[in-house]
């Protein structure tokens, strides 16, 4: 692939450095959470007793004293740790260049609307975000690789391994072009990998079918190489392809499988002549084969890799249009795959969360997204993420409470 041309923001070092500090000042501590619970508990003992009488309220206020105890012995995350902007509501920034786009979330100090009322015609549709607002957001990591800078010394042997689509796939080549990195393609549809040689940085990609669950199923994508289901393609290509090339056992897992599977029920259906049809909402049962195999997914890669080693499960994008129910049937299998990660304390990587409604300037067909603001967006996520998983402590933090 060629590399890429544009002109990008001059590199202000500035804007770099050691993160900020996460200012926590909690309304009340644990210390006096804990010496108020005995009196709460008495309480709701009271309240329970006159309600539901003695018995269930004692056994009401015991599980309200466990819970609470249990939440607050739960990890807390470290001040250290760097408070994840990518699940906070905010605003996609988009400057100038590609690598001008930043996550903004929205600060925590809102403007006082009586006292100091906004009117419509002081907008100025010009204008950047003040700084405080920038402060929020994650440090601008992309950047930092593609000038080979050394305030990252955290990724310098690192491997992260993308198990996914072409959506993954191009992420992972767009980000080697962009930050001059060497990619290493062995098939489309299978495996490649971004070599970055002043870290030694290493982006891993596994292609996969979808969670297609048999390899006699000569009907699903024929002209496609097998194996198709991801546990002989596991076993049989990807582990080896590791091996062979000297790839290193990954810091950091990101899987996803959402489009494939869209394509696989599509194409069932006509094989089936079903009255169901390809374009229909996914039915309950279709959802719950999905569920089994994502989780199967999740333990096959464990199994390969331990348990130690994070792992995140890639949301949705929303596709172009809508035509045929395809946005409702990716929406149906996304809530799924977030019900599995809540169930098994996966964490999410919500980039196509962040980019939803960005159809018209990103996409370059019916769901898949150029090279640009989409790609260092993707990158700043991925880096953020390592940097968590190779932290101390990092990884315990509770990505929704931050």
């Amino acid at each position: 692939m060629a590399p890429i041309t544009a002109q990008y923001t001059p590199l202000d070092y500035g804007d770099f450095g050691e993160d900020a500090p996460i200012i926590r000042s909690p309304l009340i501590s644990k210390r006096r959470i804990l010496f108020l619970m005995p009196f709460v508990a008495i309480f709701a003992s009271l309240i329970t007793l006159s309600v539901n009488g003695p018995r269930k309220s004692i056994d009401m206020s015991s599980k309200f004293i466990a819970e609470t105890l249990s939440g607050l012995a739960s990890p807390r995350c470290p001040a250290h740790c760097p408070s994840d902007p990518f699940v906070k509501s905010g605003i996609l920034h988009l400057g100038a260049y590609p690598n001008d786009t930043r996550w903004l979330p929205f600060p925590h100090d809102p403007i006082d609307a009586l006292s100091h009322p906004l009117r419509s015609e002081t907008i100025d549709y010009n204008a950047i975000p003040d700084m405080n607002v920038f402060a929020q957001a994650s440090p601008q990591y992309m950047k930092m690789l593609s000038v080979n800078s050394t305030a990252m010394p955290w990724v310098v042997n690192k491997t992260i391994l993308i198990i996914g689509s072409s959506h993954d796939r191009n992420n992972i080549q767009f980000m080697c072009d962009d930050v001059h990195g060497k990619y290493t393609d062995l098939g489309g549809h299978k495996f490649g990998y971004c070599t970055i040689p002043h870290y030694n940085l290493t982006l891993v990609n596994w292609f996969l079918y979808g969670m297609v669950d048999s390899e006699g199923f000569d009907w699903f994508r024929p002209t496609e190489d097998r194996p198709i289901t991801f546990e002989k393609r596991f076993d049989e290509v990807m582990i080896p392809l590791m091996h062979k090339q000297g790839l290193a056992k990954p810091n950091l897992i990101i899987e996803t499988s959402l489009f494939w599977d869209d394509m696989f029920f599509e194409i069932r259906a006509k094989h089936l002549n079903s009255t169901h049809g390809g374009h229909s909402p996914l039915t309950y049962s279709e959802i719950n084969w999905h569920r089994s195999r994502v989780h199967a997914l999740i333990s096959k890669t464990r199994q390969l890799y331990g348990s130690q080693v994070p792992i995140m499960f890639r949301t949705r994008h929303l596709r172009k249009d809508n035509r045929w129910n395809r946005v409702l049937r990716i929406f149906q299998l996304d809530q799924s795959v977030r019900a599995i990660a809540e169930e098994l304390g996966i964490k999410l990587f919500d980039w196509g969360g962040n980019l939803e409604g960005q159809t018209d300037m990103f996409y370059d067909d019916d769901q898949h997204f150029k090279n640009g603001p989409a790609t260092w967006l993707a990158g700043d996520m991925m880096l953020f993420y390592l940097r968590r998983a190779v932290t101390a402590g990092c990884w315990q933090c509770h990505q929704w409470r931050d």
